[in-house]
């Protein structure tokens, strides 16, 4: 008979004989050398580059409410759009000599606008751009430094993140005025930059518009139409009327407020379109030989330009 002592023994080396064929799980980080600090390096982009420019000047200092925030181009919400409405894009605006074309040329700093405008009043009327700055901007302690950044940028080809320089190409044609003429020339709204103020007693008016073009003149042109609509953005379904087409240009004043030539036209009655108090806008359609049809303006466009190419009808 086995003892009380006995049997317990046995149970004992049992158990301890069953634990040690159990195997521990294998912890596949434990060979695993973890670094014991965080290793990853970031690098400040070139204070000369878009990136940089973009971050410290553009976005905080310009893209504020009113003003290149999509309101008015160039559009500085973004890194994307801050390039693309930058760089070889044609201007608004020009001193009284035309110096300029474009807002920002690669390589030439003095034939960039966007360079002027930070540095001067180029018509006496415009103002030195920011004309408005955000409280938490640091543009009035670092403006020497950031205007010398951006004119490096361009004297080293304006490149975009990539390391890119943009190439000029054939860009589509530009709206450069729109004028209105019933007994005489038609005012605008808001001290000129608002909608054309067509009187309920003008029953007949010219719309007149202004289109330039880097390769061919406006009487080469195709399509040459023009859409109405109740709306900004409401030009889907509107219907197309042809737009008459000047050999001979009729010259009057333009967006930039120097005179343009106006070689396309269309006679309406407003009546037809708006009733007293409405706003009609407008869109024209046109094409040059390498670029598909041009809308002007777009839905992408500007709300401004879509302001300007439009009538108010008042009493």
């Amino acid at each position: 008979m086995r003892t009380p002592k006995y049997c317990f023994i046995l149970l004992l080396v049992m158990f301890l004989l069953a634990g040690s064929c159990k195997k521990e799980p294998v912890n596949p980080y434990d060979q695993v050398n973890l670094p014991t600090q965080d290793t990853v390096e970031t690098q400040e982009p070139a204070p000369a580059s878009i990136a940089s420019l973009h971050a410290k000047v553009f976005r905080p200092t310009c893209a504020n409410s009113g003003c290149h925030d999509g309101s008015f181009e160039p559009d500085f919400r973004t890194l994307g759009s801050t390039y693309s409405s930058l760089v070889y894009q044609p201007i608004i605006k020009n001193d009284p000599d035309g110096t300029y074309e474009y807002r920002v040329v690669p390589g030439q700093p003095a034939q960039s606008l966007l360079l002027a405008r930070l540095t001067s009043d180029i018509d006496g009327m415009s103002g030195i751009m920011p004309l408005i700055i955000e409280p938490d901007s640091d543009w009035p302690e670092q403006k020497d430094t950031y205007i010398d950044n951006i004119r490096q940028w361009i004297a080293e080809g304006a490149k975009d993140v990539f390391g890119n320089t943009t190439v000029p190409g054939n860009t589509q044609p530009q709206l450069l005025g729109v004028a209105a003429r019933g007994s005489n020339w038609l005012k605008r709204l808001d001290s000129g930059e608002g909608a054309i103020k067509v009187s309920t007693n003008e029953t007949d008016i010219v719309l007149y518009f202004a289109i330039e073009d880097d390769e061919q003149q406006p009487t080469e042109l195709t399509e040459n139409r023009i859409r109405f609509a109740a709306a900004k953005n409401s030009f889907a379904n509107s219907t197309d009327y042809p737009l008459e087409v000047l050999s001979d240009g009729v010259i009057y004043t333009g967006h930039s407020g120097s005179e343009v030539s106006y070689h396309h036209k269309i006679m309406i009655k407003p009546q037809d379109f708006a009733a007293p108090g409405e706003t009609l806008y407008f869109r024209i359609y046109v094409k040059d030989q390498d670029n598909p049809v041009t809308e002007i303006p777009a839905d992408g466009s500007a709300d401004h330009l879509k302001v300007y190419c439009s009538m108010s009808l008042v009493q």
